[in-house]
């Protein structure tokens, strides 16, 4: 089994459960434009059956079997995974049909994001999808805590695994935060006159859950790449021996006589060293994002739009190289 693939599954996942999320937050608070809301919920339903695909090649239940996950929690992974896709047919179907112009978002002078009050006095046709929404939204933060404690068990953490979790959510609300909010960048080209503020808003939700994700990572410590080394015992005495540094391997040949020699030892190295891929996923997952989301909410406050995208343009990269760091850091002892 090698890291990638399932890795892979994990970013997929945090993609399509938090990039649905934030942009829920965004349809409930009624000040972005409706078009956007409409080809982002495609976009991402799209998201959604590569995620089940994923899951399917790479991580379904009877393919990690025996590699010291926490296994009675993915009973729970394939049916929300689906469900999580299938929810969305409909919401995009109850989004369509919803055609009355709201009004909000298309220029200077919008209105500010509405208030749970005025959300509960919309149209039926509304209050429907806002319930889907929310009922998707729920399903998403399940499937992330089922999968998450299902793989806490590679993480010698705090709290029981709690940590790893956590983690595991806030990363998918930076994930799919930033990808909203790079996205919500390009509609500002079209629409110059648009309210900044559903830009400002998924922006610092991004960075929020950034600074979550570090603190719950710095917490967790460096136990989660399984420093302590492994000895494995197999018959007629070869002994194998796994670490964060390499695997080394051990096989007697028969010498002189009646004595057993040592064959020469075969070691394999990782090419970059688990500590090395530690400090990249802080630097380049997290304080190199952070830096660039903090000028994309000061330019965005200044309507500086096309810059402000480009800034979470490569906060977008940034971020998947780190939550790819992450769950491979996390994977590796037993899958490298």
């Amino acid at each position: 089994m090698q890291v990638l693939p399932l890795a892979l599954f994990l970013v997929l996942l945090e993609l399509t459960t938090g990039s649905f999320i934030s942009l829920f937050l965004l349809d409930l608070r009624g000040d972005s434009s409706r078009n956007f809301i409409i080809f982002q919920g495609v976009l991402y339903a799209l998201i959604a059956l590569l995620t089940l695909g994923a899951m399917n090649a790479f991580a379904a239940p009877q393919i990690v079997h025996g590699y010291g996950l926490d296994e009675p929690w993915l009973a729970g992974q394939g049916p929300l995974t689906l469900a999580l896709l299938l929810l969305l047919i409909p919401w995009n179907v109850l989004l369509w049909l919803d055609k009355a112009p709201d009004g909000k978002g298309q220029g200077k002078g919008a209105q500010q994001a509405r208030s749970l009050g005025a959300a509960l006095r919309e149209p039926p046709l509304r209050l429907a999808r806002f319930g889907l929404g929310a009922l998707i939204a729920l399903v998403a933060l399940a499937d992330l805590f089922v999968v998450g404690m299902a793989y806490r068990s590679l993480a010698a953490s705090r709290l029981d695994g709690a940590l790893v979790v956590l983690a595991l959510v806030a990363g998918a609300l930076a994930l799919g935060g930033v990808m909203t909010a790079m996205l919500l960048g390009h509609w500002y080209l079209n629409t110059p006159t648009a309210s900044g503020k559903p830009l400002e808003f998924v922006t610092a939700l991004t960075l929020v859950a950034l600074v979550l994700e570090m603190a719950f990572l710095l917490f967790v410590g460096p136990a989660t790449v399984h420093a302590t080394l492994q000895v494995t015992h197999i018959t007629p005495g070869t002994v194998i021996q796994t670490g964060g540094g390499g695997v080394v391997v051990s096989t007697p040949t028969v010498g002189s006589g009646s004595q057993a020699g040592q064959s020469p030892v075969v070691v394999r190295q990782t090419p970059i060293a688990t500590t090395a891929m530690a400090w990249l996923e802080f630097i380049l997952g997290f304080l190199a994002p952070l830096g660039l989301g903090g000028v994309a909410l000061y330019l965005t406050r200044g309507r500086s739009f096309q810059s402000a995208t480009g800034m979470l343009y490569l906060c977008v990269s940034f971020i998947f190289i780190g939550e790819i760091l992450a769950r491979g850091l996390l994977l590796f002892p037993i899958f490298g």
